[in-house]
């Protein structure tokens, strides 16, 4: 069974905020060893680093996380709806034009938590705020900016609580550079993250920007309809790079970027070309050097998400690729991996080789455009696998094998999602339902073996860019959501991650995802609870230590501060 989930809110309800969710697996598999091992007690410092005394590391060698949260940044306006205005009458930021008007409606009460929020733009138009936001008083001009406070009432639990902005210009008037700082920050200097997003962040080695990009069904393919840090409001293609790359320059963690389906080669020229630029390499070695890593800076760059997943269009996208060219791509696999089932999927042997060539292409690029500063070593292009077994992959890997050369000269890591799951009969009882999950981990260890035999024939490691807990549906949702906060969900967390480094030692294991969205309407829980945390805003202090056992008759509400999730993957610091 493959889980996947993949809602909008944005489009059910006009919201801004995108949940978006993994692709999930049920088995999983990886090699042996383990990862980017560190030679030396000095390996993986910078120059500097190894002159200092030695640091006891506060992050782990081998644990990430998907980013994805409900407040990330300082500044809210990034998570509006653009205005309404005509594409025709907004200039390249997606403000209106001088002389023409329009609006941002965005449904994002269930997000802002209540307060008072400064507000600021420049220009001489006038700018209105309705909705769950109210102007506090007149609008004063400090040093050419229009400052403003701005009431907002959150709507938690609910949708339908619309933020509006209306600009109005008349002749040569215009209103540009919106800001909303979240309550607490001032107008001047303020920071890009909120220093809460960047605190959760710490135990954890690598950071994946898929949601962060929109990969999922992304038709972008030209550099041009990128988003922009100076751009008004949510875009369909994801949160600006610059942000992704700002976060990477401050925390010092791995990179794990996303190439999107229809990206062209001038696109990941330009891709690879921007965030080589925009790294600051003595920034990330200090950071580094201060969280005490033991592994070297990795760029890992991932062709879309899932190329195997029929439920998302990169799949199709490639099939039809690979159809294009049929005696190049054809639908036959030579190789011993199971399930048997999946090397008999002639489509989905296609769309494996077409996936081996690009990511060949795309890695190349990347090391290319890395080379002019000398490191295309930290470049660690990543294969996509199915966790149900290796056949996928392996038929991946020959391609390359058979028209490049050895695979791990272009590969650095097999990437897998091994999500875990109860039986469904087995979740109207907590007790129950964390015997299923047990069972369900236990039951990875053939797909495990498979891939580790993978690992020893090409020399390319397995890693996780996905996984974790992965209940879902509408059928005993109350219990499946008790769950994420019960004392049994951090033992089977242990169980899980202990079993993973048992069979893969310290493979770099990305956590989906890292947190949630507490605001929501209860029925989207049927989704996923994805979060390792229910909120950026919470406090790990707090909600980590004296973790309940459930009786499954408790409500949500009394028991959502308690974060079993997230204390058990901090927990693998230094280890």
């Amino acid at each position: 069974m493959i889980r996947t989930m993949s809602i909008s809110l944005g489009m059910l309800f006009g919201a801004a905020w995108l949940i978006t969710g993994c692709g999930g697996d049920d088995s999983v598999g990886a090699p042996d060893g383990g990862g980017d091992v560190a030679v030396g007690p000095e390996a993986g410092l910078s120059e500097a680093g190894r002159d200092a005394a030695p640091v006891i590391p506060t992050v782990s060698s081998w644990v990430g996380t998907n980013v994805a949260g409900d407040m990330t940044r300082v500044d809210v306006s990034h998570q509006l709806a653009p205005f309404d205005t005509p594409s025709q009458q907004k200039d390249a930021n997606g403000y209106p034009v001088a002389g023409a008007s329009g609006k941002s409606a965005t449904d994002v009460g269930f997000l802002l938590p209540s307060g008072t929020y400064k507000i600021a733009y420049k220009g001489d138009g006038k700018l209105d705020v309705s909705g769950i936001g109210k102007l506090t008083g007149g609008w004063n001009t400090v040093n050419g900016e229009q400052q403003n406070q701005v009431q907002i009432t959150g709507t938690p639990g609910a949708f339908g609580g619309f933020l509006d902005l209306t600009i109005t210009n008349s002749g040569n008037q215009s209103v540009h550079d919106v800001r909303i700082l979240f309550p607490g920050f001032d107008y001047a200097n303020a920071p890009t993250f909120l220093p809460q997003f960047t605190d959760l962040l710490k135990p954890f080695r690598a950071l994946r920007f898929m949601d962060w990009e929109a990969t999922n069904g992304s038709t972008m393919a030209n550099w041009a309809d990128r988003p922009t840090s100076t751009s008004f409001g949510a875009s369909p293609f994801g949160e600006p790079l610059e942000h992704e790359i700002d976060l990477i320059n401050e925390t010092g963690k791995d990179a794990w970027l996303n190439i999107p389906e229809h990206a062209t080669e001038d696109f990941i020229h330009r891709f690879a070309q921007f965030v080589r630029d925009r790294l600051d390499f003595a920034r990330i070695d200090a950071a580094r050097d201060k969280q005490g890593f033991t592994t070297p800076f990795r760029l890992i760059i991932e062709d879309s998400n899932e190329v195997w997943n029929g439920g998302f269009s990169a799949n199709k996208t490639y099939l039809d690729a690979a159809n294009a060219q049929p005696n190049k791509y054809t639908g036959t696999y030579g190789g011993t991996y199971g399930p048997s089932w999946m090397g008999q999927i002639s489509d989905l042997m296609k769309v494996g080789k077409f996936h081996g060539d690009r990511i060949v292409t795309i890695g190349n690029i990347w090391k290319q455009e890395f080379g002019t500063l000398g490191k295309s070593s930290i470049v660690a292009p990543v294969l996509s696998g199915w966790a149900l077994g290796a056949a996928f992959s392996d038929v991946s890997l020959r391609f390359i094998k058979d028209n490049y050369g050895d695979p791990k000269t272009y590969v650095t890591y097999v990437a897998i999602a091994p999500y875990f799951d109860a039986d469904p009969t087995t979740t109207a009882a907590l007790g129950t339902l964390f015997t299923s999950l047990n069972n369900d981990i236990v039951s990875m260890d053939a797909a495990f073996q498979d891939f580790k035999k993978l690992d020893a024939e090409y020399g390319v490691q397995i890693v996780a860019y996905e996984g974790g807990q992965s209940l879902t549906g509408t059928a005993d949702q109350p219990i499946k959501h008790l769950a994420q906060h019960d004392q049994r969900m951090y033992d089977t967390y242990r169980a899980y991650l202990d079993f993973w480094k048992k069979h893969f030692g310290e493979a770099l294991f990305m956590h989906y995802s890292l947190a949630g969205t507490p605001g929501i309407p209860e029925f989207i829980s049927q989704y996923g609870y994805w979060g390792s945390i229910i909120s950026v805003l919470e406090d790990p202090n707090q909600c980590g230590p004296n973790l309940p056992t459930l009786l499954g008759s408790e409500s949500v509400d009394s028991v959502v501060h308690h974060c079993p999730k997230y204390r058990a993957l901090s927990e693998y610091v230094p280890q």
